[in-house]
């Protein structure tokens, strides 16, 4: 068998290793970290790992039924938090698409296979409770072990992973996830459907996942995770109201883009709801859409963007700057109905009404 091209110099094709994958320091484990340690993706028990569901920062509104009507500022943004975020059935079916995932994984691909698995885990928005209804899609990372020369026999080619998963359960295509990985997507009848990324447990950058051309992309979701849990409920509140104005505008921005945004700016801060929602507004506008991937894997995550649509934010930034602003100033000189409208101005039709 011929050697695959980039096989570092004194490497054999039939070794396990990952030397050719360039890990920056700030990308790897700890050195406490050992074969066996506890995994914060996965619990010892194999179970789903025990969510702290914090209390909303606004109080619950019920169904929403008739005029969306409110007295005070603050309950406009209960009732629209209400309105956007999922509810507890979406949570269950979210739930139930991870446990059918792992049941179907486990069963062909048990421990003593040619690849082992080693645990399945919801990741991306819907795993950080950032996600906004309508619940279309669920992000699976279903992590395998290079045990039994799984490595040897994907090291070359992360895209023959994807096709092997795909060929054991039978999803119906390979799609892009994030801005460079691949998943597979896997329709039901009825949504979520599920994007199942497979990854390799790596021994230094934590995790690798199949990117477009064949190659391997490190990668920290549970990073991601414990990140924004400790960002607090206001700012996971901010990141969901920022999601509905982006949807609103056109949905230019990038969900991931939106969270790592809002918490770079607000984190530690202190701020309400209507006054975090303000501050990122005056920073997209005077600072701009730079972001820092917080588990200091992805780079900038503005990236993506194109100029055209960095000019067609432009304008809609400015004017949700200049609302909610004078809806802040509005709502501490005591005048809700004012603010309620400027607030109206940058979230849409959806907004609740004052009366």
């Amino acid at each position: 068998m011929d050697t695959p091209r980039g096989t570092p110099a004194g490497v054999r094709p039939g070794e396990v290793t990952y030397d050719h994958l360039i890990i920056p320091s700030h990308w790897r484990r700890s050195n406490e970290s050992t074969p066996g340690a506890p995994n914060a993706l996965f619990p010892p028990d194999g179970g789903a790992s025990p969510q702290q569901v914090p209390p909303p920062i606004n109080p619950t509104t019920g169904a929403m039924t008739g005029p969306l009507l409110v007295g005070t500022t603050a309950r406009a943004f209960a009732k629209l938090d209400d309105l956007i975020r999922l509810s507890a059935e979406d949570k269950a079916v979210i739930a139930a698409r991870r446990d059918e995932a792992e049941r179907a994984l486990r069963a062909i691909f048990p421990p003593r296979c040619a690849l082992p698995l080693v645990g399945v885990a919801t990741i991306g928005s819907a795993g950080r409770d950032t996600m906004i209804q309508p619940l279309d899609e669920v992000d699976i990372f279903a992590v395998f072990s290079a045990a039994n020369s799984a490595w040897k026999r994907f090291r070359w080619d992360s895209r023959d992973l994807v096709l092997c998963v795909r060929n054991a359960i039978g999803g119906e295509r390979i799609q892009t996830i994030g801005s460079r990985g691949q998943a597979l997507r896997i329709v039901y009848d009825s949504p979520p459907d599920v994007h199942l990324v497979p990854a390799f447990d790596h021994p230094r950058a934590g995790y690798v996942m199949p990117d477009r051309v064949g190659g391997w992309l490190p990668t920290r979701p549970e990073r991601h995770t414990s990140w924004t849990a400790d960002l607090g409920p206001r700012v996971i509140s901010a990141v969901r109201l920022l999601k509905a104005w982006n949807r609103v505008c056109g949905s230019h921005l990038r969900s991931f883009h939106i969270e790592a945004l809002a918490g770079q700016v607000l984190a530690g801060r202190g701020l309400n709801t209507r006054q975090g929602l303000a501050e990122v507004f005056r920073h997209m506008d005077e600072v701009g859409l730079v972001a820092a991937d917080p588990a200091d894997v992805g780079g900038d995550l503005s990236a993506y963007l194109r100029p055209e649509d960095v000019d067609a934010l432009a304008g809609t930034i400015r004017l949700a700057r200049i609302y909610s602003a004078k809806a802040v100033d509005a709502e501490q000189a005591g005048d809700h109905e004012e603010a309620v409208a400027l607030w109206g101005s940058v979230f849409g039709p959806e907004f609740p009404t004052f009366g």
